[in-house]
């Protein structure tokens, strides 16, 4: 692996680590991750989302530091977090991969559409 691969990777690990340690701030066992549907592919392969919790009674929105810590693309036109797949239901792989990131148990968090 050459010079380049390995900073790039040092900055993924701190890119994500930061993120992880952002949404534990947010994030707690047993809370709920509400998720909006904003778009999905022509071939319905794929599907955009944007996740958000209630912190202190106000929305706060997860979705930027959620594509970080489980390592999938942002959408940018959308901005949204993309999730692959067609047939499945992406909130719950979503959230149950948010889970298992944050608290190593991917049951602790639930998730509810808007």
């Amino acid at each position: 692996m050459n010079d380049l691969a390995q900073k790039t990777r040092g900055i993924e690990k701190a890119e994500r680590t930061q993120a992880i340690a952002y949404l534990r701030k947010f994030l707690k066992e047993g809370d709920t991750v509400y998720v909006f549907l904003r778009g999905i592919s022509k071939s319905g392969m794929s599907r955009c989302i944007d996740l958000y919790a209630i912190v202190h009674g106000r929305p706060c929105r997860l979705t930027w530091s959620a594509a970080i810590a489980l390592r999938k693309p942002y959408d940018k036109k959308r901005e949204a977090l993309r999730m692959e797949g067609g047939g499945t239901c992406v909130a719950f792989e979503a959230v149950y991969n948010l889970a298992w990131a944050l608290f190593n148990n991917p049951v602790t968090l639930s998730h509810q559409w808007l």
